[in-house]
């Protein structure tokens, strides 16, 4: 089964299965891989998403599979039955004669050890076969994780980075948010952790001095919910917020993700008053959001970055069903800075939606000048795409220089 057309310099795995953060957080770090000059297979284990973009990088699609709910625990395929054994023996050797094909110089994957161990029926012999090949294993994760209360589970994480993973790629910036925060065991790992900076997307279209639209200019509401697989509570709120909020004589357009069935879409889509767009998400995201007055969101890693690049006044709903922590330490961390309202999940009603709104239209957040409470200025390093591709490519040059040296021609 031949995949590539080239030598192949990096190898990434990623696997989203509720939300696509995981995913478009990859994507961006393979297309700026590309932009250098790298050679890259991007290997998703997901339901596909159709405006996916990993620049000039080689999609390899394995067949799809998707958490059944928030408990993250039951896997089905893209027809919607729960995988057995069978089912997963065929997709790893699928998966691993693509790795043997490719032959990278790395292995990048996406949360595993500290997440996806649901994927180690893979994981596990595709790890083992680069170590097999000397081929460096790297692990690339965001900036919190979410808090593990199985007992051994962070000393298991431990074992499997110090035995198997080379380097520890932390989309963050410690000054902000160190890892240790949400992972406290991660000075035990110190001389494998690299903090990159957030991996954020930049308009390469724009003067760096302009990249957002001037409070005047800004018109209308934006209301996204990520992936949509968890969208249906955040949409319902926003369909009969909108008519009790101060906002409600400017547009509106709620974005739904394509892991929301199409049932349900449709049903918010009829549903929806008047002023109110209902979409599936769009590749422009990051343009919609530099020119609204108000985002409404849960607070994952790409939104909430998007959000304070583009200098948004924001709402955020944390995602936090089944003891999930990370979007609520995210929130609560900016809150706390004055950068974004929270509203936990627990209070999410229209009415207190429509409250948080007339809030935030009487008292913006941003302003000409930046944020308008004193000192809530936040400053992060959002160079991560960079960063992450430099690093991997002096890591690649060095191996090669390395192999020169023993191998001459």
């Amino acid at each position: 089964m031949k995949i590539h057309k080239h030598p192949v310099n990096v190898f990434i795995y990623v696997q989203h299965l509720l939300g696509i953060g995981h995913l478009r957080r990859a994507s961006l770090l393979a297309k700026t891989m590309d932009k250098a000059g790298m050679s890259v297979l991007f290997a998703s284990g997901g339901r596909p998403v159709s405006y996916l973009d990993v620049g000039n990088a080689e999609l390899f699609q394995l067949p799809a599979l998707h958490a059944a709910d928030n408990s993250f625990k039951v896997l089905k395929d893209i027809n919607g039955s729960i995988v057995d054994d069978e089912w997963k023996e065929k997709r790893k050797e699928l998966l691993l004669s693509a790795f043997r094909e490719a032959q990278p110089d790395v292995l990048l994957i996406e949360m595993f050890p500290f997440g996806r161990r649901q994927m180690r029926f893979e994981l596990d012999p595709l790890i083992a076969l680069a170590k097999s090949m000397d081929i460096p294993v790297i692990s690339s994760i965001r900036d919190i994780l979410t808090t593990h209360k199985t007992p051994g589970k962070s000393e298991w994480i431990i074992d499997r980075v110090q035995k198997d993973i080379d380097h520890v790629l932390v989309h963050g910036d410690p000054d902000f948010v160190p890892l240790e925060d949400s992972f406290p065991l991660a000075a035990k790992i110190k001389n494998k952790i690299i903090y990159t900076g957030y991996v954020v997307e930049h308009d390469q279209n724009r003067d760096p001095g302009d990249r957002t639209s001037s409070p005047e200019d800004r018109k209308g509401v934006l209301v996204s919910a990520g992936g949509g697989a968890v969208a249906l509570p955040l949409a319902e709120a926003v369909i009969k917020a909108k008519d009790l909020s101060t906002l409600n004589n400017v547009p509106w357009r709620l974005l739904l993700g394509n892991n929301l069935p199409d049932q349900e879409f449709n049903d918010i889509v009829k549903r929806a008053p008047d002023g109110i767009i209902v979409e599936r998400n769009r590749p422009d995201f990051c343009r919609l959001l530099s020119t609204t007055q108000l985002s409404i969101s849960q607070a994952g890693y790409n939104t909430v970055m998007e959000t304070l690049m583009t200098e948004t006044p924001a709402i955020v709903v944390p995602f936090s069903a089944d003891g999930q922590s990370e979007q609520t330490d995210r929130a609560q961390k900016l809150a706390n800075a004055g950068v974004l309202s929270l509203l936990s999940e627990a209070d999410l009603t229209p009415e207190n939606l429509a409250k948080k709104i007339n809030e935030a239209v009487q008292e913006p957040l941003f302003s000409k000048s930046g944020p308008s409470k004193s000192g809530s200025k936040v400053k992060v390093d959002v160079h991560g795409t960079d960063k992450t591709t430099l690093f991997i490519k002096e890591l690649i040059e060095k191996r090669h220089k390395k192999r020169d040296i023993q191998c001459p021609k």
